[in-house]
């Protein structure tokens, strides 16, 4: 009989709440101290979200940020995307969206 671990895979990590409301993009700025995990994001991006809603750039920006960035955990080596849906989620890559779930699933999950 032949026995396989099962690898625990990689989940959605909600990384702020929505009860941050305008001031999720700036938190996210914030919530990075070391920079190097996360890639897709210039200085200037950086600066931007930091200064806050009142900056002329602040959504715009925070758009961008959300549809190329990438965040890579350095302890597990998980790469993650962002999804905004009024919370801040990490998206693992590879997971896609269930309508039938309404959220992020493994492939091998979906029905």
């Amino acid at each position: 009989m032949e026995h396989r671990l099962k690898t625990k895979k990689a989940q959605l990590l909600l990384w702020l709440s929505d009860a941050r409301g305008i001031y999720i993009p700036r938190d996210f700025a914030k919530s990075f101290v070391d920079r190097s995990c996360v890639a897709g994001v210039s200085d200037e991006d950086w600066a931007i979200l930091e200064a806050g809603p009142d900056h002329e750039f602040y959504w715009e920006t925070w758009t961008e940020v959300e549809e190329k960035a990438t965040y890579t955990d350095a302890q597990s080596g998980v790469v993650y995307t962002i999804w905004n849906d009024g919370d801040c989620w990490l998206v693992p890559v590879g997971m896609l969206w269930s309508e039938e779930a309404d959220t992020f699933v493994w492939p091998e999950e979906a029905s």
